[in-house]
């Protein structure tokens, strides 16, 4: 029986601690270094490859405008 109860005790420490560990709030280093990550990322991959996109997407709306411009305003 004190076994039991010397077992049921550890478990209700160790329940507690975790508690106070799990239950701290705010902001942590971990999460400052997730968005200066994620920030980096995003300058050096994401934004490159859209101006490459954008630039090719203007070059075609160019064309198809011209063209357009030409059909409808066309003079005799």
């Amino acid at each position: 029986m004190q076994t039991v109860n010397r077992n049921r005790n550890r478990m209700r420490a160790k329940c507690q601690r975790n508690q106070k560990l799990f239950s701290k709030k705010g902001f942590g280093l971990n999460e400052v270094i997730g968005i200066a990550a994620g920030i980096i990322i995003a300058v050096v991959v994401v934004i490159p490859g859209l101006q490459g996109f954008a630039g090719s997407i203007l070059d075609n709306l160019n064309s198809w405008w011209s063209d357009m411009a030409s059909s409808i305003f066309s003079t005799p």
